[in-house]
């Protein structure tokens, strides 16, 4: 059975830590494509949370000190359950989000890092040029996701214009570019949340990752298709895209 057949058979349920930009953009991919998705704010609920939860999803786009030990805490809880745990380093150049970062990588584990170019460099202690959350460059060069995979012992996915998959021995590539995924805020939430998906349900986290950047990748260029490189109507069309996917399969 493939990985979004188990999605439909599973219904898994996932966690989430979302930023507080894209947190409906977050569910609705993760409720369209067959698993449940679940967010919360609160510490104190975390462990009943995490034990019935299939993923941990965690976004540092709105992190701020205040809310670090919630991350902690569900990132602990995660590895302590042994749930997959995704990561989704907003900007981890900047300075606060890097010592954020830095702080979680030394208490735990990520199992899935997904982030631009300019983020994975920071992972492979790269120099990479970017402005807020976007990458200025679209060099193609699996050396920075390799680097990554093999300091943080995770599975790395590194997006743009080729998505690089590495576990630090070998990669994969998904060629499914469209310029509507950059000018749509929250795409990339939205990836990591399938990601985060599909890793519920399989034991091997890096075809995961491969498959869920694959199936994500396709929707959104046949997306694109369909609004005619409009970007007003994409983030509709690309969850009735992926939506229909999974009916496909039932």
């Amino acid at each position: 059975m493939s990985i979004l057949g188990k999605i439909q058979r599973t219904q898994p349920l996932i966690l989430n830590l979302a930023n507080f930009v894209t947190p409906q953009r977050v569910a609705d991919v993760i409720s369209f494509i067959g698993a449940s998705p679940l967010m919360t704010s609160e510490i104190a609920e975390l462990e009943s949370l995490v034990e019935i939860s299939d993923a941990v999803v965690v976004n540092i786009g709105t992190i701020s000190e205040s809310t670090y030990p919630l991350f902690l805490e569900a990132c602990r809880l995660a590895n302590q359950k042994a749930k997959p745990l995704i990561l989704d380093p907003v900007a981890v150049n900047v300075p606060f989000r890097a010592s954020i970062v830095k702080r979680l990588s030394q208490e735990v584990k990520f199992n899935i890092i997904r982030g631009n170019s300019a983020e994975i460099a920071w992972f492979a202690d790269k120099k990479s040029l970017n402005k807020g959350i976007d990458a200025l460059e679209s060099n193609i060069d699996n050396e920075h996701a390799r680097l990554a995979a093999k300091k943080t012992g995770a599975v790395i996915i590194e997006t743009g214009k080729v998505d690089i998959i590495s576990n630090g021995h070998e990669e994969m590539y998904v060629d499914t570019d469209s310029p509507l995924f950059k000018i749509n805020v929250g795409c990339g939430d939205m990836l990591t949340a399938v990601v985060g998906t599909f890793a519920a349900v399989s034991d091997d986290l890096f075809t995961a990752a491969y498959e869920a950047t694959k199936f994500f990748g396709e929707a959104g260029m046949i997306a694109t298709k369909q609004v005619q490189n409009l970007p007003g109507n994409f983030v509709n069309s690309l969850l009735d895209t992926l939506y229909q996917a999974t009916q496909e399969i039932k």
